[in-house]
């Protein structure tokens, strides 16, 4: 019995080494066929072995671009009804759904769109769904599915200069009917969400209504560093004691095997300007009481994607960060030069990157 007792006290730190390990990984610049226009502040989702990558700012309508992991080809597809930008795509069978999106106006007045829509990948079109309640239209929200409907957390009201939120709702999309539920612990826009089992995580963003009058900290500063969880069997919220160690808005969450991945974003801080960030951080909500940091980005991203597919973690898009961020893909962007006009986006055709586990 000692002697198994040994070997099994042997074995268990390898074990345990083994699946710390296996949470971990290195980004890769995945190599296309052809390209795609580069978008920033889009959305991006898997169905049926397929990426979609949806809106993007700066552009006005924009058409669908699928790719193809298999033969890692882009394919162009059906425009969008309307402009629609700073917002996380939600998959809900064949369909793609935009829950909420900015779709007017220019910075920092941008008006929220008045009506969910969705793309169906198989018929190749956009179909308009329910009206959103007009006091809980906003942009730069977190979305999920979660056992057939759709949920929106959080968000700001009035493009980049008033109404941050904690609001959270629910959309049937059978009946395009929406539900208010209780707000979350802490307002935040320009955030992600994910699920894992039964519970929601809203995870990155930042307060964009902040001003501060003596004009020394931007909002860009003003990231959130909190996780708020929902338990949908019991129907509360809660806060997580693992707090991420160096915030962002325009990040984007993904769930990869029960594990959140948090990456990109865009922040400022008391000794930095704004700027895009490649930071990729991970975390096992059942087991973990701190966030991990794995291989970044090859790409600072700001306002980017990202979606799981086949065990992987796919990102595209972003731009090289608010006013006052650097232009895109320059060598160590975490620190930024002088300013930029604001508005500029990043017009290189888009790199997709793929996270490949250890």
């Amino acid at each position: 019995m000692k002697k198994q007792s040994v070997a099994i006290s042997l074995l268990l730190p390898f074990c345990f080494y083994g699946m710390v390990l296996a949470q971990d990984g290195r980004w890769e610049v995945l190599k296309t066929r052809n390209t795609a226009p580069n978008c920033s502040e889009c959305g991006m989702a898997a169905v049926n072995g397929k990426l979609y990558l949806i809106g993007g700012d700066g552009e006005g309508k924009r058409a669908v671009e699928s790719f193809d992991p298999k033969t890692g080809e882009w394919k162009r597809l059906a425009t969008a009804p309307l402009p629609m930008h700073h917002f996380q795509a939600v998959a809900y069978g064949n369909k793609i759904y935009v829950l909420d999106a900015f779709s007017e106006g220019n910075f920092p007045n941008q008006v929220p769109m008045a009506n969910v829509y969705n793309f169906d990948t198989k018929k190749n079109i956009w179909e308009k769904g329910g009206e959103i309640p007009s006091a809980r239209r906003r942009g730069g929200a977190a979305a999920i599915e979660y056992k057939g409907k759709l949920y929106l957390i959080a968000g700001i009201l009035h493009g980049h200069a008033s109404g941050t939120n904690n609001m959270f709702d629910c959309y049937d999309p059978e009946a395009k009917t929406w539900k208010s539920l209780p707000d979350a612990p802490n307002i935040r826009d320009h955030c992600s969400a994910a699920v894992i089992n039964d519970k929601l995580y809203v995870v990155g963003g930042r307060n964009t209504s902040y001003r501060d009058p003596e004009n020394k900290v931007p909002f860009f500063a003003m990231t959130m560093l909190d996780v708020d969880v929902y338990d949908f069997n019991t129907g509360t919220w809660s806060t997580l004691s693992a707090r991420l160690p160096l915030g962002s808005g325009g990040g984007a969450l993904v769930n990869l095997n029960g594990i959140l991945y948090y990456m990109g974003g865009e922040r400022a801080t008391a000794t930095e300007h704004n700027a895009p960030r490649k930071n990729t951080f991970y975390l096992d909500p059942s087991t973990s009481k701190q966030w991990t940091e794995t291989d970044s980005l090859h790409y600072a991203r700001n306002g980017m994607a990202a979606t799981v597919y086949n065990n992987r973690i796919y990102a595209a898009g972003g731009s090289g960060g608010g006013p006052g961020g650097p232009p895109p893909n320059i060598p160590n962007a975490n620190q930024a030069p002088p300013g930029r006009p604001d508005g500029q986006m990043q017009k290189s055709p888009i790199d997709l990157e793929v996270f490949i586990l250890k």
